[in-house]
């Protein structure tokens, strides 16, 4: 369809954008084509680094220059070729007529302004409201994107707001002029399952009422499948594949859209199964490999694909790929039939936990003191955990899950003893931690390590990789000299990577390479229990897959024992062996992975399931689903009774007046929940 035909908002047509570096010239985005349509909801889909977001700044122009540059190409907008626009028609049509949901709130939000003056920014500039006007505007976009008592926080400040809220900050600002076409980028990498139904709920109920067109860039395959009408699946600054959501989950024609699919972690699967593994990582995109650029991780390659380059051409209606494989043997029977590097699917059987209990947590409580004014008085207490019992084996993996504010990271530092304890105690192989100092301490933690959340900011940007896994031999005076190199050779090529980047530092480094280097530091020292600190959260679900199946592959060889901090559910379920759910400061279901997700008891354990997207279009868009409203309560001042009953939609009086206590409700499964007296 012509860009001036009716009913296109956007055309994208051979779009190239590349970047000038001393390596080379950068093709971030070569030759890209698409169109989206009014009320359209358009998914870019693939790796870090494929050019999702180069190409969705490139339609704002915003590449910064230099070193970026659009090389060729149009962009269409409403019949209107944005690269001859003026820079003062950009200005009219950037937050106006197009907006953009960036990927990273906290760093697209002005730490010194208020929420409310960067929403009414907008709003003065394209919408000509006043201050009164502006403020009263902004405060109905908070109560639109779900933000609790708008009238009070439009006059806080970004850092005042969580994650989730921060994001829908962001959405509030992007939708304030009514654009005809919303961009949003990565816009629940991080989030919680519940906060990413929330937002996407938001926008989906938006774009149906004012027919906005969106374009929805993510690696979140679930969600792809539950809002996005088209998918676009990239690779190397190219379209590999291009249809109808339905038709591109039913039967993928491009190897690296089935290998996409194959990586997703699935909580509809019958069976335990760890997600397939895309051999390799993306090409250096200032060297791309010659012909397909992704023949040297493809199992179906042959030497025409190696020496010539493959076009977009249809497969189907409305359907096209670049792919010289024959399209009628990729049809998706079993994802886990997908051949791979390895030979096989890993398929975790019934593992026996090792000799005994190593950690014993009992009563656990932490709280953080909250001070005002220039004394810095005492006015309360952050009540980050309240009273958690739980216990791993030898051997074993505990998953930890829950929202962001549940007091998941804070329990797993209290039990490496980062955090003193409030009260209560963590027993390691039967030592009482808050029992030993100084150089007792020390010599325990080699037997206990963590691996962060953020990779990037966890790595010492000065050091090299060979030294940053190499500290904790010097510190712990493990080796030195040979032993120490051949050492820091051994732990790389452990968490498999080549020996040769030693001497690199982290910002050389993808996001799944250096978790190997976090992974790989963690297991200098021979610990037996590393705590996983949401260590897959913001990677892709190739990156993911692999990190997942090398975190199993190490429990396996070195029996580790593992707690598995996350918020992704379906992940949990593959790696874990026991499944602890918590909220508000307290552990309010624990049982075996099998048993949490074919029965779970607790209200809020299902809500959560059910907010976990599947990537099936045809499944995902008929099940229940349970939005949970709000957010969690502030652990300073916690709702008395059961701590869920402010947002459980079963909530009797009782659940308002008395805590319910952790008890038996079946075999390995405790719950607290007063429902399931009455049940």
């Amino acid at each position: 369809m012509s860009a001036r035909n009716e009913g296109t908002v956007l055309e994208v047509k051979g779009l190239q954008t590349y970047f000038h570096t001393a390596d080379g010239v950068v093709k971030a985005v070569d030759g890209l084509s698409y169109q989206v349509k009014t009320g359209e909801v358009v998914g870019l889909v693939g790796e870090s680094g494929c050019g999702k977001s180069v190409s969705a700044m490139s339609v704002l122009r915003l590449i910064p220059y230099p070193p970026g540059v659009i090389a060729g190409g149009q962009i269409i907008f409403k019949g209107e070729d944005l690269l001859q626009a003026s820079e003062d028609r950009m200005r009219d049509i950037r937050g106006n007529r197009i907006a953009m949901v960036f990927q990273e709130p906290t760093t697209s939000l002005n730490p010194v302004l208020t929420v409310g003056r960067q929403i009414s920014e907008s709003l003065e500039l394209h919408r000509r409201l006043n201050g009164k006007a502006a403020r009263a505007e902004s405060i109905r976009l908070l109560s639109l994107v779900g933000i609790p008592d708008p009238a009070k926080r439009v006059t806080d400040y970004p850092y005042q707001f969580s994650g989730g809220m921060q994001q829908r900050v962001m959405i509030a600002m992007a939708l304030s002029c009514n654009p005809e076409l919303l961009i949003a980028d990565e816009p629940t990498t991080s989030l919680d399952v519940t906060v990413q139904a929330q937002l996407l709920e938001i926008i989906s109920n938006l774009r149906q009422e004012s027919h906005m067109a969106v374009v929805i860039i993510t690696h979140n395959l679930g969600l792809v499948a539950r809002y996005v009408d088209r998918v676009n699946v990239m690779y190397a600054g190219k379209l590999v594949e291009s249809g109808p959501t339905r038709t591109i989950f039913a039967e993928p024609k491009h190897p690296y859209t089935l290998g996409l699919l194959a990586s997703v972690p699935r909580l509809d699967s019958h069976r335990k199964v760890i997600p397939r593994v895309i051999p390799g990582l993306p090409p250096n995109l200032a060297h791309l490999p010659q012909g397909c650029s992704f023949a040297p991780r493809c199992a179906y390659a042959t030497d025409e694909c190696r020496s010539t380059e493959p076009k977009l051409e249809p497969v189907g209606a409305d359907h096209e790929r670049a792919c010289f494989y024959d399209a009628a043997k990729l049809q998706k029977v079993d994802l886990l039939d997908w051949p791979m590097s390895n030979g096989s699917a890993h398929t975790p059987g019934t593992r026996e936990s090792g000799n005994g209990v190593l950690v014993e947590v009992s009563n656990l409580v932490k709280y953080f003191p909250v001070t005002a004014g220039v004394l810095r008085r005492k006015v309360g207490d952050v009540k980050a955990v309240d009273d958690v019992s739980f216990t791993i084996k030898r051997g074993e993996t505990l998953g930890l899950v829950g929202e962001s504010g549940c007091g998941k990271t804070t329990t797993g530092r209290c039990v490496l003893q980062l955090y003193p304890a409030t009260s209560g105690r963590v027993l390691f192989d039967g030592t009482d931690l808050a029992r030993v100092k100084g150089e007792q301490l020390r010599r325990l933690r080699r037997h206990m390590q963590l691996i962060f959340q953020d990779p990037f900011a966890s790595l010492d940007p000065r050091m090299t990789a060979g030294a940053t896994i190499g500290e904790p031999l010097l510190v712990h005076k493990i080796a030195r000299g040979g032993d120490y190199r051949r050492r820091v050779t051994e732990l790389l090529n452990m968490v498999e990577l080549d020996p040769t980047v030693a001497t690199r530092y982290p910002h050389e480094f993808s996001g799944g390479q250096r978790q190997r280097l976090g992974i790989a530091r963690a297991l200098a020292v021979n610990p037996d229990f590393i705590v996983c600190d949401e260590a897959v959260s913001a990677l892709d679900v190739s990156i993911q897959a692999q990190i997942i199946t090398l975190l199993m592959k190490l429990r396996e060889e070195f029996n580790l024992t593992y707690l598995f901090i996350a918020h992704d559910l379906a992940v949990v379920r593959n790696i874990s062996d026991r499944v602890a759910v918590m909220y508000l400061g307290k552990i309010v279901e624990v049982t075996t992975s099998d048993q949490l997700y074919s029965n779970p008891r607790h209200p809020y354990t299902i809500s959560l399931l059910s907010a976990v997207p599947i990537p099936d279009p045809v499944v995902d868009r008929t099940r229940v689903r349970i939005v949970l409203e709000g957010d969690v309560p502030s652990p300073m001042n916690p709702p008395g009774g059961c701590p869920f009953h402010t947002r459980c939609p079963h909530v009797t009086d009782i659940c308002r007046r008395e805590v319910p206590p952790l008890k038996k409700v079946g075999d390995d499964h405790l719950a607290s929940c007063h429902l399931l007296d009455s049940a």
